[in-house]
């Protein structure tokens, strides 16, 4: 007689039994998180995970064949059924919030492999997940060079076998995706054949030259393929009403529709602008006294912006510029009493990797591993290419001018990104770290990095400067016309032209900005909406919660408790914050 082994979910739900063991939550959260992470090699290496089971992940690539592809469906189905064992009711926010994670992560991933499908038609994705993967190794992590770079060998080595995988799984792109992993694959290209081979250990040079040789024929020949795929035309990049709204509800958590986000967007435009106004008047009558100022809000602001914009970095000077506003937020923050610092500080500026400046155009942050932490984060800052021509340059470093580099130092790294990751990678138990670390809400994050930029203006600084406070409504209005632009972009007939038209002549954005924006508003959909949205939402709450409090509110101690939380879906924040009492420590 042949015995079948009954898994434990499907054992319980024909019981008709609900899981209330709080062992069993860390169990099934502990086989969530790290296998999601085996399922993508490189996003384990970025997470510092290096081995599950028998494997060495910084030696593999993900596995987008048509076996890898089921095998990553089966797993999103099985756990879809071991979720709903849980018995809610008998768990903590904490535990609670974990589990509505795991829920979305599962839902987004569905979506990816049975909707969006991003392996077939972008090759965008398949040439960052590269230079990820060899970069990560190159720059990061606890272990010594060699070892590093022995597992540089072992994912060059298998690098032809994923890219012809690639290469069979794509069926066409657009002009724009396809013109930007072309660019970006010359950067891997460059990783490989220079900035690699000539860090390279002596003991291990010839191995690599080896590895190496067949790995960018690979990458030229995945080049050639790019060139040659079927175009969807010059729309092709755009989601569709019906898909968008279904991308939309899961990366935006459900809260608000596309509609909604839009409506909302376009309001908060018409005051952003008129704060502006407001604020920019009595700094025209000071910097044109001789000017008779007639009542046009585009005029006035405009006038004072560019004004604003002339005390800018020179292109030699811009990286020490940055890194000098970074040591100046750290100091402040840590002194303001506003956002408490987090335990470690290990963030450095270095130029944004060659590979991700398709999307990221002016920089970017890159947290530390989560299960790594005391490796380093960094600060990505996109240095302006040598090709350019004099007039784009100057029109970049006018837009980060001496307040808009110190609000996107801000916005990257202290208080944003960078103070709110090492928070978050310092929560307990480490499957909880990881889960929310690896698979936190954009929302949360992006939302955060704007709420805590304009709490440092509100905490004093650069002493109140009106200056820094305009700048800062001119980056409000960015925020704002991402999410109008990727709404309209994605969903109907809204042309490039009325793009620039918006971020030009509404919003006061340089003519580089806005065409970086553009191009990566056509890049990915649902990202762009994140910032308004988050910092909507995080305001919401905060005054939701001083609401509750009243007189016993502190914004320092509402600050923590967000980022001791991680980032969380913010309807799922909300309810842990309501769930879970101040002085009530996380099991």
């Amino acid at each position: 007689m042949r015995h079948f082994l009954i898994p434990a979910a499907l054992l319980l739900a024909l019981a008709g039994c609900k899981q209330r063991d709080p062992a069993a939550l860390e169990r099934f959260r502990r086989q969530f998180v790290f296998k999601v992470l085996a399922l993508n090699p490189v996003n384990a290496t970025m997470a510092g995970y290096h081995q599950h089971q028998e494997a060495a992940l910084d030696e593999l690539w993900p596995d987008y064949s048509p076996t890898g592809i089921q095998k990553q469906r089966d797993f999103y189905r099985e756990q879809k059924s071991r979720l709903k064992a849980f018995d809610r009711a008998s768990f903590t926010a904490a535990d609670n919030a974990d589990l509505d994670l795991v829920a979305s992560q599962i839902a987004v991933g569905e979506f990816e492999l049975d909707t969006q499908q991003t392996f077939r038609h972008n090759p965008v994705s398949y040439v960052e997940t590269v230079g990820n993967g060899l970069f990560t190794l190159y720059s990061t992590g606890s272990a010594s060079k060699e070892k590093r770079y022995s597992a540089i060998v072992a994912r060059l080595r298998a690098l032809p076998a994923f890219l012809n995988t690639a290469a069979d799984n794509l069926q066409d792109s657009n002009p724009v995706w396809t013109r930007v992993a072309r660019e970006e694959n010359q950067g891997n290209i460059e990783l490989v054949d220079k900035t690699m081979r000539d860090e390279a250990p002596p003991s291990m040079r010839a191995q690599y030259d080896e590895v190496a040789a067949a790995a960018l024929a690979s990458l030229r020949s995945f080049d050639d393929r790019i060139a040659s795929l079927k175009s969807t035309g010059d729309g092709g990049w755009r989601s569709g009403a019906e898909r968008y709204r279904r991308k939309f509800a899961l990366v935006l958590g459900g809260g608000v529709t596309p509609e909604e986000l839009l409506a909302g967007a376009e309001a908060a435009l018409k005051a952003t602008r008129r704060k502006m106004f407001d604020l920019a008047l009595p700094l025209h009558h000071k910097l044109y006294p001789a000017h008779r100022d007639p009542v046009d809000l585009n005029l006035i602001v405009g006038e004072v912006l560019d004004r604003i914009a002339l005390q800018h970095s020179t292109e030699q000077s811009y990286f020490a510029d940055a890194r000098q506003t970074l040591e100046e937020a750290r100091q402040f923050i840590a002194r303001s009493g506003q956002i408490p610092m987090p335990k470690r500080d290990s963030v450095s500026i270095i130029e944004t990797p060659v590979f991700m400046r398709g999307v990221y155009g002016v920089g970017g942050f890159s947290p530390a591993p989560v299960l790594e932490p005391a490796t380093g984060a960094f600060y990505w800052l996109t240095p302006l290419p040598a090709d350019w021509p004099k007039e784009k340059k100057e029109s970049k470093l006018r837009e980060y001018n001496r307040y808009g580099l110190r609000l996107l130092t801000l916005h990257e790294a202290i208080p944003g990104h960078y103070l709110q990751a090492e928070w978050a990678n310092d929560i307990q138990p480490e499957s909880r770290r990881v889960l929310r670390g690896v698979m936190g809400s954009g929302v949360y994050i992006e939302g955060w990095a704007v709420y805590a930029t304009e709490t440092a203006l509100d905490a004093g600084y650069m002493d109140h400067s009106p200056e820094l406070r305009l700048t800062f409504l001119k980056q409000q209005l960015r925020a704002i016309a991402n999410a109008i632009l990727d709404i309209k972009l994605q969903t109907t007939a809204f042309t490039e032209a009325e793009a620039l038209d918006l971020m030009l002549n509404r919003t006061f954005q340089e003519r580089s900005e806005a065409e970086a924006k553009l191009q990566r508003a056509q890049l990915d959909s649902c990202q762009l909406p994140t910032y308004f949205a988050g910092y909507r939402e995080f305001v919401r709450l905060r005054d939701k919660v001083k609401a509750r409090q009243g007189a016993r509110f502190q914004p320092v101690e509402f600050h923590r408790r967000v980022l001791e939380a991680g980032p969380l879906p913010m309807a799922t924040l909300d309810q842990y914050l309501a769930g879970t009492p101040a002085d009530a420590p996380e099991r």
